[in-house]
């Protein structure tokens, strides 16, 4: 038993990112952008809404409009926007004084791909 319990210690503090992800079911790119974030350790919660409640959840968090994408994730109070590398998602999670995240909508994103550049948002 004590090795089992040994084996065990890392993959409780290797503890995935959770993430909760806003999104209209009718977009085509978010759900392969969801997987690959899953696969790159995050824990994707997905939440199916219709595009008036994601335009509603976007401005209560202040998302500014060229920012905007066809889903708004949240994480720790900050939000991520668009395809966004784990690079960049790390990042906005690490920093003080940021509000979220963005990658603009490109060819990557219409495939469900990371983007390569984003922004971060004071």
């Amino acid at each position: 038993m004590k090795y089992i319990a040994i084996l065990l210690l890392p993959l409780t503090v290797m503890a995935a990112t959770s993430i909760t992800a806003y999104y209209n079911p009718g977009c085509g790119c978010c759900s392969s952008y969801f997987k690959k974030l899953e696969r790159d350790g995050f824990v994707v919660k997905r939440v199916a809404v219709d595009a008036q409640q994601l335009d509603k959840i976007k401005n209560t968090l202040g998302i500014p409009l060229n920012a905007r994408s066809c889903h708004t994730m949240v994480m720790g109070g900050r939000w991520i926007e668009g395809h966004v590398p784990p690079t960049g998602i790390r990042e906005v999670s690490k920093k003080g004084g940021i509000m979220g995240v963005y990658s603009p909508h490109g060819v990557r994103s219409a495939r469900g791909e990371y983007e390569e550049k984003y922004y971060l948002v004071k």
